[in-house]
């Protein structure tokens, strides 16, 4: 898939939108045409990316909605970094977020803020056709909304810190619509064009069996396997820099390493 331009999107998320008492800096129709009229008249739209999410999971959903609200055409000046942690906040149930799954030591839990991590990612994927990053960081499991080693966790002790090396200002924008979440930089228009490849290097096995022992197992079975063991993978992702239509470099920016799972089986108490 190649990082290039598409149609923008409305920012629409009505409950987040419309909730009373919100944080300030939520794209509002007024405030999103203030912004567009003044910033865009200088700026090109250079890159973008989108990512789907279920919608029926409202926990998560709002989370993503509620951090994208930060990202209402932000300026990033020429020199300056971005840390995503910085600009989003402390993923808090006072600032507003809810519970949802997370990934935490190779297993999906329950916590607050879930969803957030989507939305670094699908900045990460707009930001890197043509910026720069400082610091990036994998999921110990891979994500379902990106190839791997595309995605861009973060928590309280994980950010992701990009930099504006273009030699001008860029400007970020946020959109959720229905399903979907999208990110778009504006800047100066480059000569060239990027192309981003997620390659396999490694398949490794899982972890042995974890072993839980019960006194009945449904059935009267003697074991019963609950969850599926599942590979690790060692995986790097690629950039590819094309001008006039002709590849000219071709660059591995990150290497990354996502655990395997073990399985999970419940195994019945002898009766000796």
């Amino acid at each position: 898939e190649y990082c290039d331009g598409h149609s923008e999107t409305a920012f629409a998320y009505g409950r987040v939108n419309e909730r009373k008492g919100a944080d300030e800096g939520i794209c509002i129709k007024e405030q999103r045409e203030g912004l567009r009229k003044e910033q865009k008249k200088a700026a090109t739209l250079i890159s973008s990316f989108t990512t789907t999410f279920n919608r029926n999971v409202y926990a998560r959903s709002y989370n993503i909605a509620l951090a994208c609200k930060n990202f209402c055409y932000y300026t990033v000046h020429a020199g300056e970094t971005l840390s995503f942690n910085a600009i989003v906040g402390k993923r808090s149930a006072e600032r507003g977020y809810k519970e949802a799954k997370v990934i935490e030591n190779g297993e999906y839990v329950p916590g607050v803020g879930g969803g957030v991590c989507q939305v670094s990612t699908t900045l990460y994927n707009a930001w890197i056709a043509g910026l720069g990053v400082v610091s990036v960081r994998a999921h110990s499991l891979p994500s379902s909304y990106c190839d791997m080693s595309r995605d861009a966790t973060v928590s309280d002790w994980t950010d992701l810190v990009l930099i504006n090396d273009s030699g001008a200002d860029v400007i970020v924008n946020a959109t959720v619509t229905g399903n979907k979440v999208a990110f778009y930089v504006y800047g100066e228009p480059s000569e060239y064009t990027y192309k981003f490849e997620s390659v396999l290097i490694k398949r490794t096995n899982p972890p042995e069996p974890v072993l839980e022992y019960v006194d009945y197992i449904e059935g009267g079975l003697e074991s019963k396997q609950i969850s599926p063991a599942k590979n690790g993978y060692v995986t790097e992702l690629v950039k590819r820099v094309f001008l006039d239509g002709k590849e000219v470099e071709r660059e591995v920016v990150r290497r990354d390493i996502y655990r395997g799972t073990a399985a999970k089986v419940l195994v019945r108490n002898s009766d000796d």
